[in-house]
């Protein structure tokens, strides 16, 4: 029996051998719907073989388009998830960005540079058309939308920066920095809950400082304010980071203090402490613009 099980193992590997062979040079000859059929059977005969699965994806790219690659890739990854190391999750993720980068336009990858080289000229008024223009011809390229959205915050187009982190967020939807930008904005768009929901899909082991504070003034705004006084109180107490010290933290220290104690000087000191660090426009921004508003909460609280 056990050698009966050893040849027919040994007969699976030599025709996979064969028809992975076959699959490689139909593609070296140009036979890309041909080559694109062997890998597909052999990723149907072998579906937890991820150099299979990306073979099919790269084809479906160039013949099918980017929404059934990525399928394909985002299919591997969640019913594979399981039997995945870190390592290769990290790989996997980075398929999906390699595929959402790729120009399938000439005339879209021309726009986008347009854009590019009037941003490096600090042109960013007359960025903006040639981005659309782009972007309305490949909608779901990840490096013509990562441009769009650092346009439009420049130019604090925020209602629409804001939708285009969304359609960033769904085609880099594993990237802890995308979901951290994309929870400040709905901060700064009042979506607490929305941004609360996002950040709680990373692990807190894992989360930066700037997504701390987001998740901080996110659970506070939504009551959950002891959890929320935590966060904060642990970058608050941070001695190599500028952000320990951000003036959203001190805006929140004095909410804090003004909740827990209103009647101590603990309140109009970090009010003080507050409107001092608030009136440097360059301290309020974080990754180039203000996503809680510090400014106007600055004009409110010194009236």
């Amino acid at each position: 029996m056990k050698a009966v099980f050893i040849l027919l193992f040994g007969l699976v590997a030599l025709a996979t051998g064969a028809s992975k062979q076959q699959a490689e040079n139909l593609f070296q000859k140009y036979e890309f719907k041909k080559a694109l059929a062997e890998w597909t059977e052999l990723y149907r005969t072998f579906p937890n073989n991820w150099d299979y699965a990306k073979q099919v994806a790269n084809l479906q790219l160039l013949l099918e388009g980017r929404p059934k690659a990525q399928e394909t890739v985002r299919k591997f990854l969640t019913q594979q998830d399981n039997f995945l190391s870190s390592a290769n999750k990290q790989e996997i993720s980075k398929q999906i960005v390699e595929l959402s980068e790729v120009f399938l336009s000439e005339e879209a990858q021309s726009h986008y540079l347009q854009a590019l080289s009037k941003t490096n000229l600090k042109e960013w008024n007359s960025s903006l058309s040639p981005i659309k223009q782009a972007s309305a011809l490949e909608s779901d390229n990840l490096k013509i939308l990562s441009l769009k959205y650092e346009i439009e915050k420049y130019l604090d187009l925020h209602s629409q920066a804001y939708e285009t982190l969304k359609s960033i967020q769904k085609l880099d939807s594993y990237s802890a920095k995308q979901k951290e930008r994309l929870a400040e904005s709905h901060i700064y768009h009042g979506k607490f809950s929305e941004a609360e929901s996002l950040l709680e899909t990373i692990d807190r082991g894992s989360l930066s400082i700037r997504s701390k504070i987001a998740l901080g003034v996110s659970l506070w705004e939504s009551g959950k304010k002891e959890e929320a006084e935590s966060l904060i109180a642990e970058v608050s107490h941070l001695k190599k980071s500028d952000l320990a010290h951000h003036p959203v933290i001190l805006w929140m220290l004095y909410r804090i203090a003004l909740e827990q104690s209103p009647n101590s000087q603990d309140a109009p000191t970090a009010l003080k402490a507050f409107l001092k660090a608030s009136g440097d426009k360059e301290r309020v921004l974080i990754d180039g613009w203000d996503p809680y508003r510090v400014t106007d909460h600055r004009v409110t609280l010194a009236k």
